[in-house]
Order: C-alpha cells, then sequence, then structure tokens
C-alpha cells in the first residue's frame, strides 16, 4: 500500500508534473489520427464479419461477445504491465497489437479459406490486447491532461473533432470497399495508426502503481465504492455495443448493401450534429451534470424506440437525427462525470480506469451474448427496444459521490 502511494506520488513532483507540459494537444491529436482509422473501417467492421459469416447475425453477435468477454481478464494483465512499462509504452504496445488486428482481418478478407478459425481467434486475440494495453492509460492520461473547471469544453472540442473527422471517414471508408475491397480500408487503417504513434511519442512519460489483484478487482467492482459506477457502466458499455454491432447490419439491410450509400448516410448524421456537440460541451461546465445526464438518458432512450419502428430511409434519417441528439446531451455529461471522478480519485485513478474499462466490457459481452439468442426468435429491431431499456441503467451514475473512491 505503502508503495502505491509513493509511486504515485511522485506524479505531483515537478520532474514528473504533466500539467505544466500541455501535453493535451498531443494526447489528442494522436486520439484524432487513430480515430481516422476507426471512422473509415467502423461503421463497416461489423458488416464485414457479417458477411464473412455468410449473413449469419448469431455467428456475428457470438464473435463480438468472445471479443468483449476475452478483454476482461487482459484488462487486469495490462494494468498490471503498464504500472511497470508507464501510460505512453503501453498505448504503443495497444497501437501495435491495433495494426495486428488490421492486418489479419486483411488476411481474413484475400484469403477467406486459409486456417479461418485461428484467424478468427488471432483477430479476437489481438482487439482484445490493443483495449488491454490502450485505452485505459488513455483515460488516465486524458484526466490528467484536462482542466477541472474547463473539462466539458474541451471533451465537446475533442468530441467535434471526433464528429469532423466522421464527416469524411465513412464515405472514404464506402469508396474504398465498394471500389476496391476491405483491404483497402484495412490497409488505409494502419497506415493512420501509423501516423498516430508520431505525436504518441511526444507525451511526457507518467506512471501509476495497480494495486489489485485479480480477483480484488471484481470484488472492488460491486463494493459500496464502486458499486454505482459499476452498474452505469455495464449499462453504458451493453448500449453502446448495440449501436456498434447492430446499427450497422441494420443499415446494410435498409440499404441492400451499398456500402457507399451507408458511408454516406452516417456522415450526414455527423454533419447534423457537429454544431450541437459544441454547444452542449460548453454548457457542461455551467449546469448540474446529473440532471443533464437524466434528461439525456431520456432523449436517447425515446430515439432507441423511434429507431424500432423504421424501415424507410427518411425514417431511419430522422430517428438517427433525434437519437444522436440524444446520444450527444447523454454521452457528454456522463463522460465529464467519469474523468472529473478518475481525476479527482488521486492514487487510484489507475484502479478506478481499469475498473471502468471491466464493468463496459461485462455490459457489452453479456448484451451481445443475449442477442445473439433472442435474435434467432425474434426480428433485429427488438435488439434496440433492449438498448432502449437498458439505457435507463446509465443514470446509475448520478448516485455516484466521490467519496465512494477515497480508500
Amino acid at each position: 500500500m505503502a508503495n502505491h502511494h509513493k509511486q504515485s506520488h511522485t506524479l505531483m513532483h515537478h520532474k514528473f508534473d504533466v500539467r505544466h507540459l500541455g501535453a493535451l494537444p498531443e494526447l489528442a491529436s494522436s486520439r484524432l489520427l487513430g480515430l481516422a482509422s476507426e471512422v473509415i473501417i467502423g461503421v463497416f467492421f461489423p458488416i464485414f464479419l457479417y458477411e464473412f459469416f455468410g449473413l449469419s447475425l448469431q455467428w456475428t453477435l457470438f464473435w463480438f461477445a468472445a471479443s468483449y468477454l476475452t478483454r476482461i481478464p487482459l484488462l487486469i494483465l495490462g494494468a498490471k504491465i503498464f504500472s511497470r512499462t508507464g501510460l505512453v509504452k503501453s498505448m504503443f504496445i495497444g497501437s501495435a497489437f491495433w495494426i495486428g488486428f488490421y492486418a489479419i482481418a486483411y488476411v481474413l478478407n484475400v484469403a477467406p479459406e486459409f486456417h479461418t478459425w485461428t484467424f478468427l481467434g488471432l483477430l479476437i486475440a489481438s482487439l482484445s490486447l490493443h483495449n488491454a494495453f490502450y485505452w485505459a492509460p488513455f483515460h488516465v492520461d486524458f484526466a490528467k491532461f484536462t482542466s477541472k473547471k474547463r473539462r466539458g469544453k474541451q471533451l465537446g472540442t475533442l468530441y467535434a473533432l471526433q464528429r469532423l473527422i466522421g464527416v469524411a471517414g465513412p464515405i472514404v471508408g464506402g469508396f474504398l470497399i465498394a471500389t476496391f475491397s476491405y483491404g483497402a480500408a484495412f490497409a488505409v487503417g494502419i497506415g493512420c495508426i501509423l501516423a498516430s504513434l508520431v505525436p504518441l511519442s511526444f507525451l511526457p512519460r507518467t506512471n501509476v502503481q495497480y494495486e489489485y489483484g485479480f480477483f480484488e478487482t471484481f470484488k472492488m467492482m460491486f463494493a459500496k465504492k464502486y458499486r454505482y459506477l459499476t452498474l452505469s457502466m455495464i449499462a453504458y458499455g451493453a448500449d453502446s455495443a448495440i449501436g456498434y454491432i447492430i446499427w450497422p447490419i441494420f443499415l446494410f439491410i435498409v440499404f441492400d448493401g451499398a456500402y457507399l450509400s451507408i458511408g454516406i448516410f452516417a456522415s450526414l448524421l455527423v454533419v447534423v450534429n457537429v454544431i450541437l456537440q459544441l454547444i452542449v460541451g460548453k454548457q457542461i461546465d455551467h449546469h448540474h451534470k446529473r440532471k443533464m445526464i437524466k434528461f439525456g438518458v431520456d432523449l436517447y432512450a425515446l430515439g432507441w424506440f423511434f429507431k424500432a419502428f423504421v424501415s424507410s430511409v427518411g425514417g431511419v434519417f430522422a430517428a438517427s437525427t433525434f437519437h444522436t441528439f440524444g446520444s450527444i446531451m447523454m454521452r457528454t455529461p456522463v463522460d465529464v462525470m467519469v474523468y472529473e471522478k478518475a481525476a479527482d480519485s488521486g492514487h487510484y485513478i489507475d484502479e478506478f480506469t481499469v475498473i471502468r474499462e471491466i464493468a463496459l466490457s461485462m455490459g457489452r459481452s453479456g448484451a451481445i451474448a443475449v442477442l445473439a439468442i433472442v435474435t434467432i426468435f425474434a426480428p433485429i429491431w427488438t435488439a434496440f427496444i433492449f438498448a432502449a431499456v437498458i439505457a435507463f441503467g446509465i443514470s446509475t451514475l448520478t448516485k455516484f459521490t466521490l467519496e465512494e473512491v477515497h480508500i
């Protein structure tokens, strides 16, 4: 225990104090370049697997469920390792596995019959290791580098920039896939990840010490200190997985497999919501976050209901626009509150972040496994009703208080 406090406390000494270095631009630049890879491929990757499995929704969902489940123990292993290597090196390792993920997907695209199940397993392993080594260190650094008084505005600006990149990304991805193949999109994605390593190399070194053991981590997740955070993030993860996996496949069905049309549609939604993101981000710093979360959750859940009952392109666009607005109203204050709690949790910022990531993976794996079974008997849109109900669990975060992370 004493060693943990001593090592973490060095972050506050001048030699390790990252606050005066202005490291947020470098971290944000790296993230935005990495995001370019995600938005080119992101909306299409669930479709890629859906087609790879012969339009079997169940096989696609079981693959994702296994992927999310695999991350859970690896997140703790990753925390133990980045306690030794430092956060920046861990993000480099995670990026290397991310490149490996796209390289394996490329092989599956060009040679689908070549050791298929081995490469599908390697695909899960590489994606899980990427998440284990990259995301917890990123969130720890982001919580440290952002300003307490301007965190809402900073996060809103980052999200708005992400959405601007998201305008072109789906169109580029749809064009590459329609004109060449998925392999071309994977190759461009690898290039974007390599570019993201440049600003990452300029980040100051920060060290943390993950104190919890393997079983202690799960015990702490559901202890009084973290219970509301855990429950909220399980719901958050379940909801986000449905949006990431089911929604693109639903669009693929609505647009009858027209990749470029799917990309253009996704980009139009981004254009509609960029300004809203900036406005909401600024308001977060001046309004009661708990009230905004509850209001945003209500809008967001209603958006899922609307999505469940539309089938035309126009109806899908209208429902998606409303739902995205609800998403902004909910997700921005939720994420700001989570970063605030992480930054204020002192020596336990890494434990806080790892528990959050594990809870997200639990929610994602559980929800997708349930839907893999439910959609055998029910149509795909029932997933949106399921997501609407789950979304209300996100507001549990409003019950989480700072005192709960002081151990």
